[in-house]
């Protein structure tokens, strides 16, 4: 029996079928249209794949920080801190007020710093209090939390029309075997789509091979792909759309920039075969 959803009128009329991006600009250059509607049709979840360094973790952060409803709107960051997200909102006077856990940041409280503690028990010796306490936690400390479980929980429970990003998937590539990941991801697709959300997942190509990859690129809507190279003695950055679901003519290659007010803005675009 198919599912189905239903979706209230009211939300239907303010959310409608598209979504931004993250930036008008770049809304502007796959619409071709300025009157700044939306680029994205709900329900897409998109990838972006690349070198460290050529700004998809910032893009994350600026896809997330066009909110239509702030309490809807999820940033799961593997790699930052609270204070370094908020401190980067701030800068570029960005919503502050959506939803943000930092996995990365609760590994290292939640695991290294037990094994750090472990580490000097054994280079100091054990006091008696040291025993008593791992006595009363040893069968916690034992325990591996699943974050990777804790990611799908925690997406597919988000209601209708909600906005997430997930910067970024190395994380869990790392402690987990690539399909576990790959199946987790596709029931994440899968609520992404049914409940007209949208989605953007952040993966550093030289972290999947090629199978995994393949594996993404079929499970996304949309594949961006983000380039850093040297041009002369400057830097230059570009994201390509490799795939757009439903919309080959959006297929290109869009050089940008980091500016103090704009974070990453488009400069100019070429069509990709």
């Amino acid at each position: 029996m198919a599912t189905s959803i239903r979706f209230d009128g009211d939300d239907e009329e303010f959310y409608g079928d598209m979504c931004s991006i993250g930036s008008a600009k770049f809304d502007a250059i796959l619409t071709g249209n300025v009157l700044n509607e939306g680029s994205i049709p709900r329900g897409f979840t998109m990838l972006a794949i690349g070198n460290q360094g050529a700004g998809m973790d910032l893009f994350a952060k600026q896809f997330a920080s066009v909110a239509e409803d702030p309490e809807n709107t999820l940033l799961i960051s593997t790699a930052e801190s609270q204070t370094e997200i908020l401190s980067l909102y701030r800068r570029y006077n960005w919503p502050t007020d959506i939803k943000v856990r930092t996995m990365g940041e609760e590994y290292n409280r939640n695991v290294l710093e037990r094994d750090l503690r472990a580490s000097r028990f054994r280079l100091e010796g054990f006091s008696m209090e040291d025993i008593q306490r791992l006595a009363q936690t040893r069968f916690v400390e034992n325990e591996i939390h699943d974050y990777l479980t804790d990611l799908t929980t925690q997406l597919t429970s988000l209601p209708a029309y909600f906005r997430a990003a997930v910067d970024n998937l190395d994380f869990f590539f790392t402690r987990n075997e690539p399909a576990r990941v790959i199946s987790m991801l596709r029931m994440i697709q899968a609520h992404t789509q049914l409940h007209r959300g949208i989605l953007l997942l952040n993966v550093s190509s030289d972290m999947v091979d090629k199978a995994v990859e393949r594996e993404l690129y079929a499970m996304c809507d949309i594949v961006m792909e983000f380039e850093v190279g040297m041009l002369g003695t400057d830097f230059e950055t570009r994201m390509v759309i490799r795939k757009f679901r439903n919309g080959p003519e959006n297929l290109k290659a869009i050089s940008f920039r980091v500016t103090k007010d704009e974070a990453i803005t488009p400069e100019t675009v070429d069509r990709i075969a």
